[in-house]
């Protein structure tokens, strides 16, 4: 590989990676005004983050069947399939305003994630060897969080002018996708190895991804109620303080291949409970929208690693014949997670408000964190 076809794969990867932070948060300022919109629809406040949680359900659905459809078919047409799907099912929300209609275009975005992200993952591990996997990661932790900015960001603004301006971002990948078409090869496909336990080996990897997104996702899900409706912000605001969270998670990723030459995986995700902790628990004692900024930096720092983190662990253990597949289970297991966080979490709101949620998950948090320092000595 030369080094200029090498950059052109850099970067392609890098734009399809943009795309699986695209999929929920472009439209996460928009849910309060979506509930206004819809308000005559009973349960709406519910109902309106489904538009986030409808999608994680089906890649974590689907997702197992596109690893088997990768691994049989080659990387680049389920990616390319997947990326005309989400095009499709994206950008729906611009031009059909049925609330229900929506959802099904957020089920055919779901398909199209699943392959995207499935085939994506297996093709970095393709592509580099494990040394030049961190340093791309890095990379791709960074374009992730600058992705996640620029489209929060551009969310919020267009929601101000109306809800569903935010869908247009979904036409976005038409812009790239010539360049992905010219640059990315397909890889020669891997020599079978003799079947393994590999579920088994991946198992942790994998409910550590359920357990990271779970958490995660309580950012993009509870963040812009509190925001809106307890604080009094405007809907801007919530792509402000999220792409605040982003910039911090950004700046952190990019240094992922510095902290793993010197701290082990489990070291690393001690590491980012820590913050974690800290940032949920300025969120919970925050009083205006100024000090929801403070809570910004250790949260963002702490998903920068925790993402990068797991998947650079999960590649470290899986051999080439079975990337499709076992990276279909992970993106399963991610999105299960994004799935499960309002559905889990809830009661909890219900009952101690969201505040109440972010101080509770906060101290759960720091005992991870404890607990896997000691087990990392």
């Amino acid at each position: 590989m030369t080094s200029s076809v090498s950059k052109n794969i850099q970067i392609s990867l890098l734009l399809v990676a943009t795309l699986g932070v695209m999929s929920g948060i472009t439209v996460v300022s928009s849910l309060p005004l979506i509930s206004h919109t819809f308000a005559a629809i009973p349960h709406i406040e519910f109902l309106s983050k489904l538009m986030l949680t409808i999608p994680s359900i089906i890649i974590a659905l689907f997702a197992p069947f596109a690893g088997h459809i990768v691994d049989k078919f080659g990387r680049l047409k389920p990616l390319y399939a997947g990326i005309i799907l989400f095009i499709l099912g994206g950008s729906s929300g611009f031009y059909l305003h049925d609330f229900y209609v929506i959802l099904v275009g957020r089920a055919i975005l779901g398909f199209g994630v699943a392959l995207i992200m499935t085939s994506s993952t297996a093709l970095v591990g393709d592509y580099f060897s494990e040394h030049a996997r961190h340093k791309f990661m890095s990379k791709q932790g960074l374009a992730v969080g600058m992705g996640g900015i620029l489209f929060i960001t551009t969310g919020g603004l267009l929601a101000q002018m109306h809800w569903s301006y935010p869908f247009a971002i979904y036409l976005v990948p038409l812009l790239f996708l010539p360049f992905l078409l010219k640059s990315l090869y397909e890889p020669p496909k891997p020599t079978h190895l003799p079947e393994q336990e590999l579920e088994a080996k991946l198992l942790p990897v994998y409910l550590t991804g359920f357990f990271v997104m779970v958490l995660f996702y309580m950012l993009p899900t509870q963040l812009p109620y509190l925001i809106v409706n307890t604080l009094g912000g405007k809907p801007q605001t919530v792509g402000f303080v999220i792409a605040t969270a982003m910039t911090f998670n950004a700046l952190t990723s990019m240094q992922y291949a510095k902290i793993k030459a010197r701290l082990s995986y489990v070291q690393i995700y001690s590491a980012t409970f820590l913050l974690f902790g800290l940032g949920l628990y300025l969120f919970s004692r925050a009083q205006s929208i100024a000090e929801l900024f403070w809570a910004t930096a250790p949260t963002g720092m702490a998903f920068g690693l925790l993402l990068v983190n797991t998947n650079a662990w999960f590649l470290s253990q899986v051999p080439p014949s079975k990337r499709g597949r076992a990276s279909g289970l992970l993106t399963s297991s991610f999105f299960l997670g994004q799935f499960a966080s309002p559905l889990l979490f809830q009661p909890i709101v219900a009952h101690f408000g969201i505040q109440g949620l972010f101080l509770l998950v906060s101290g759960f948090a720091v005992f991870i964190s404890v607990v896997l320092f000691v087990k990392s000595r």
